[in-house]
């Protein structure tokens, strides 16, 4: 018995000594785990670290670039690098780092807006695929000062394959809309009336975009066509030869009256009308239909109260449509072989022609414009079932010299009035089921249908604010707020 007790014992100290080993084994195990997870996250959150700092150093030499090269820089994806200790330049589509792959994407976001995203990626295993991604935005804010502080507001949101109208307000019996101008949700409008002493400017106060009201109504005497306001000043053109050009001090909405007038000096006719204008920088812009003497003029306006001729240019047609972008002018007329005008305006008192851009077919029909960094969107009348050609062009401005089309499309309406956010452009037309509509232009080469509306009437001019578009109606219901759902 004795000697079975003693051997229970040292079987019961092996199995101890068992487990003990087991567990010591175990918790070395546990400790070497820690350890490298330990080591790994320190190495994640260093190449992390230097990641956000290749991914901002990508968002600052980005920012320096687009600001100094607005119009050069094309939307696309970059690489960034060093052209010497002070400056930076796009190079290539990626550039590398160590582990680390960079790419810089440029878009446009609005007239005046870019957006620039920096994305850092690296891994450290086959299997473990980190990214880092910095987004910032640029305003052109020297231009928005030039254009009278229009930003447009933010871009696109919600669905805008199924856009629908959030209010509308009705001028009254006779009058029908021409233009609109909208500024921090207070429309400015200008109209036609079947009577002279009904009103034909208006104040809207959209900020409840479901009921808007009338604030302040003028009556200027003659119709008025196009408008551009800036500061505490719209600009009219005028549908008369004598003047041409009504400045109205808008300072007070509630009472808005006209400040001054301005005859276009050396043109004459009943035709010599204000058709067109475009404020630029303490100027105006301002196209007659077709005249004897020149149809495009430039005002200086730095005194309101006293506006003064800086020159003019004989375009011998109607100036349908304006849009001044630095030393540039850009003109649509009906002119044959130069739907599209480029004018060197850099000396008003000698205005050059640097192009024209001759679109397909023989209709003579420019007739609105849009511009966004170097593309500019050109929309022509219909041709009435006389040929088919495009109506709608998406053209690279980027040399003046020589501008080129990237997409076009049939659409055989007049494209009244058009303008351009993000990914869509949308269209004010003449087609009597569909005036207005919407087309998806991420790839010009490639133009997509998106939806349409229909109108009691043709859609005379467009504006956007805020993922609002306000739309200009030949009818009395004269301005459509359009929104999309969320």
């Amino acid at each position: 018995m004795v000697n079975s007790k003693i051997n229970y014992k040292k079987g019961q100290s092996l199995v101890e000594i068992l487990i003990a080993i087991a567990l010591l084994t175990l918790g070395i195990g546990f400790a070497a785990i820690l350890v490298f997870s330990s080591q790994r996250l320190l190495i994640d959150r260093t190449n992390a670290t230097e990641a956000r700092i290749l991914a901002k150093e990508g968002i600052d030499g980005g920012i320096v670039l687009v600001k100094k090269n607005w119009t050069a820089i094309a939307d696309g994806t970059y690489g960034l690098v060093q052209a010497s200790s002070t400056t930076w330049q796009f190079s290539g589509n990626q550039d590398q780092k160590d582990i680390y792959t960079r790419q810089i994407t440029i878009s446009t976001i609005s007239v005046s807006e870019r957006q620039i995203k920096s994305v850092v990626t690296w891994s450290t295993d086959p299997n473990r695929q980190q990214k880092v991604e910095l987004v910032t935005l640029v305003t052109e804010w020297e231009e928005i000062a030039n254009t009278g502080g229009d930003t447009g507001g933010g871009g696109l949101s919600g669905d805008w394959q199924n856009p629908r109208t959030l209010g509308s307000i009705d001028l009254g019996p006779g009058n029908s809309a021409t233009d609109l101008d909208v500024k921090d949700k207070i429309v400015y409008m200008t109209a036609q009336a079947s009577d002279s002493k009904k009103p034909d400017f208006f104040i809207i106060d959209a900020t409840d975009g479901q009921n808007p009201i009338i604030l302040s109504s003028l009556d200027t005497g003659p119709d008025e066509n196009s408008l551009d306001v800036a500061g505490n000043y719209a600009y009219i053109a005028n549908n008369s030869n004598n003047p041409q050009l009504l400045i109205i001090d808008v300072s007070n909405k509630n009472s808005p009256f006209v400040a001054s007038t301005f005859k276009l000096p050396g043109v004459s006719g009943s035709s010599a009308v204000g058709q067109s204008i475009y404020y630029y920088a303490s100027k105006v812009y301002i196209g007659t239909k077709k005249a004897s003497g020149p149809e495009f003029h430039v005002v200086d306006v730095s005194n309101p109260l006293s506006p003064a001729s800086l020159g003019s240019y004989e375009v011998n047609n109607d100036v349908n449509a304006i849009i001044i972008k630095g030393n540039k002018a850009y003109i649509a007329t009906p002119e044959d072989n130069a739907e599209l005008m480029i004018l060197n305006v850099a000396n008003p008192a000698a205005i050059t022609s640097i192009s024209n851009f001759n679109a397909t077919g023989n209709t003579e029909d420019g007739k609105s414009l849009w511009l966004v960094v170097n593309k500019l969107y050109l929309g022509r009348l219909g041709s009435g079932g006389h040929e088919t050609h495009p109506e709608l062009y998406v053209l690279d401005i980027s040399s003046s010299t020589s501008p080129q089309s990237l997409g076009s499309l049939n659409l055989d309406v007049n494209i009244n009035d058009l303008l351009a956010r993000d990914y869509l452009v949308f269209l004010g037309t003449s087609d009597s089921n569909n005036e207005f509509q919407i087309y998806n232009i991420s790839d010009p080469a490639n133009i997509v249908f998106w939806s349409s509306f229909n109108f009691p009437q043709v859609a005379s001019a467009i504006d956007y604010e805020n993922n609002l578009v306000y739309v200009a109606v030949r009818s009395n219901d004269a301005l459509r707020i359009i929104t999309s759902p969320p």
